[in-house]
């Protein structure tokens, strides 16, 4: 709207400077007409005398001619004498005296001169005017970009930040529901329980699962590692899943009742959601168990988390 406006009155100070320096220019020619005496009538040019004709002299009666003798050779005629040549001349210089002005004349240059002033000074402030308006135009023609250049960054962010929500909202989402434990005989089945939150299925879910009896607590530096090669599983939207179970020996459980080693599991889980263009997820876990009672079929069984190994792709991201 802003800019509208501008353009408007830019156009209306042109016209009338072009209307304005018309007029001006033809009253000033009109009046410069006006002012200027009309000139004499020419003199016609003096016609230079004409040579006055030479008198021809009388013409006398014509005598009897005497007996001429014999046959003579004709005279022959003497050559004319060459007229000398004049010498050239040099042009003389001409000088072209003005008549002094009258001082009618003089107040009419001086009033000339002063509606000349007068114009051009017009001339200036008409142009001083345009260049402040260009000047104006422009910075309002960049304020205007860095506005909209402000307002489309902002609806971006807006929109990155929409659709990363939804992204999170419906992508499949994978986490431990449960650790189930059971006798088996001699041993003791211990099994995690995946589900799936998301309202999207998961695509190329492997799992990973280990187990481990250690004299004290793992160290820092523990490497965890898998013996066995992963287990491919689908899950869908909000489905559930007991995979990646291990077999713990009845002695090892009956060594951690006494409390001569310590017993850990832990596993792993990648996957990647239905959206184009998204990074693979994981889920990393570990367990404490903390055995108490009785074998074979008296033992109560704890799971405890244990150390940074409980994690996924979203802790990874986010900085320390």
């Amino acid at each position: 709207m802003l800019r509208a406006f501008c353009a408007c009155l830019a156009l209306a100070l042109a016209l009338s400077l072009v209307s304005t320096g018309t007029v001006d220019a033809q009253s000033l020619q009109q009046r410069r007409r006006q002012q200027q005496p009309e000139p004499a009538p020419a003199q016609p040019a003096p016609q230079p005398a004409a040579p006055a004709a030479p008198t021809a002299p009388p013409i006398a009666a014509p005598q009897p001619e005497p007996p001429r003798p014999a046959a003579a050779p004709p005279p022959q005629p003497a050559p004319a004498p060459v007229a000398p040549r004049a010498a050239e001349q040099a042009p003389v210089p001409v000088r072209v005296i003005e008549p002094a002005k009258s001082a009618e004349q003089l107040a009419r240059e001086m009033q000339d001169r002063q509606e000349r002033e007068t114009f051009n000074n017009r001339l200036l402030i008409y142009s001083g005017l345009l260049v402040a308006l260009g000047a104006l135009l422009s910075v309002a023609f960049l304020v205007q970009t860095l506005y909209l250049l402000f307002a489309l960054r902002a609806m971006r962010k807006a929109a990155n930040r929409s659709e990363r929500n939804m992204t999170m909202a419906q992508r499949a989402f994978l986490y431990i529901g449960a650790m189930a434990w059971s006798p088996a005989g001699i041993n003791i089945k211990v099994g995690p329980t995946w589900a799936n939150s998301g309202t999207t299925p998961t695509r190329n879910l492997r799992i990973s699962t280990n187990w481990k009896t250690s004299h004290g607590e793992l160290p820092a530096d523990f490497v965890f590692t898998y013996a066995r090669a992963p287990e491919r599983l689908f899950l869908g939207p909000g489905g559930r899943a007991d995979v990646g179970s291990v077999l713990i020996p009845m002695r090892d459980v009956q060594a951690a009742i006494e409390d001569r080693v310590n017993l850990y599991f832990w596993g792993r889980a990648t996957y990647e959601d239905m959206f184009q263009g998204s990074e693979p997820h994981f889920i990393e876990f570990c367990y404490r168990l903390d055995v108490s009672g009785a074998t074979p079929d008296k033992v109560t069984l704890l799971f405890t988390h244990y150390g940074t190994h409980n994690r996924s792709d979203e802790d990874s991201q986010r900085p320390a």
